[in-house]
């Protein structure tokens, strides 16, 4: 029980390539950081013109739909206001009846004028335009005379309203257009100025992505190492473990054939007698005893330096044990020998 147990591996070419591994990354990384701020310092002013561009192009855009929206107003909603208060106008009886009245008296016009010039003629003719035949003839061809200017007359009245009617819509309809030009004129404005303000901040954020690449980078190389220096640590832990259950012998016949398959040391301050500080250990700032074991338990002859499992289970909970209802110390976990010391 006196015996050390024996020295781990050397793990050292394994400690050196995973800080090698992890040197490689961080210099990987660092030439990423380095490139993503070279592409930053091109990119920049490039991308500073074209959002400036945009801006302007946002410019323009935005004055030519002013220009639409106001030439509409100022122009076109005038005339389809006139044209509103036409088509009302022509669909209403006082209309209708001025028309008639304007027919009606064209056809009075036109039959006075008609039988003053069938008086004049036949006078210059010698006839007598008292006769009734003569008369009636006259009559019936100036009534139809009459009636033919007053409809040639009516005609081209509404020929001319209906003319003028019509430009009016072919004039409206030159700005139909106009509103929705106005619209798209507004939309490629603010278009323009949203991918400018993208543009403007593309450097930025590519700079940011290109910095986290490569802090990714740094970051992967020092967990490399430290997976390669914790695997190191855990096979030392295993192999401190394995060596100090190999050698483990039980203390007393009082732990019985059991004592193959325990883990750890005793150490419960029960089973020890003639207990005596004697330091403390610098590592795990556990304080350590000297100690026999008592009757029953191992040799009382035999003095031992060691820990108190009581104490131990205080700081180091993992590191304690239990073998028929009294502690044991699993001292490989402390990195701390039990020896024997007289």
């Amino acid at each position: 029980m006196g015996k050390s147990s024996p020295p781990p591996p050397d793990y050292t070419p394994l400690a050196n390539a995973s800080k090698e591994a992890a040197q490689i990354q961080a210099g990987l990384g660092r030439e990423q950081l380095a490139f993503a701020r070279e592409q930053y310092d091109r990119s920049a002013p490039i991308l500073e013109q074209i959002a400036n561009q945009q801006m302007a192009a946002q410019n323009e855009q935005m004055a030519q739909a002013r220009d639409y929206y106001n030439y509409q107003k100022d122009t076109y909603r005038p005339l389809e206001r006139g044209l509103v208060a036409d088509a009302q106008r022509f669909n209403t009886e006082a209309y209708r009846n001025d028309l008639a009245s304007k027919a009606a008296a064209d056809a009075g016009v036109a039959f006075g004028q008609n039988q003053a010039m069938n008086r004049r003629a036949m006078a210059a003719m010698g006839a007598n335009p008292n006769s009734g035949r003569f008369a009636g003839m006259q009559q019936a061809s100036g009534l139809a005379q009459a009636a033919t200017r007053a409809n040639a007359m009516t005609g081209a009245r509404m020929q001319a309203d209906q003319m003028g009617y019509a430009r009016k819509l072919d004039a409206a309809g030159l700005g139909r257009g106009l509103a929705g030009a106005s619209s798209a004129a507004y939309g490629g404005a603010t278009n323009a100025g949203s991918q400018a303000g993208i543009n403007a901040q593309s450097a930025g954020s590519n700079y940011m992505l290109g910095m986290g690449q490569g802090a990714g980078t740094i970051a992967n190389g020092q967990q490399m190492q430290l997976g390669g220096l914790g695997n190191i640590l855990n096979t030392q832990a295993d192999m401190y473990m394995n060596s100090a259950n190999a050698n483990a012998q039980m203390i007393g016949g009082a732990l019985g054939a059991g004592a193959a398959v325990y883990q750890g040391r005793p150490s419960d301050e029960r089973i020890k007698e003639n207990i005596v500080e004697v330091g403390v250990d610098q590592r795990t700032a556990l304080t350590l005893y000297e100690f026999n074991y008592k009757e029953g338990f191992g040799d009382p002859n035999i003095r031992y330096r060691g820990v108190m499992a009581q104490e131990v289970e205080l700081s180091y909970p993992d590191a304690v044990g239990e073998y028929n209802g009294y502690k044991t110390v699993h001292y490989a976990m402390l990195g701390i020998e039990m020896k024997e010391v007289a």
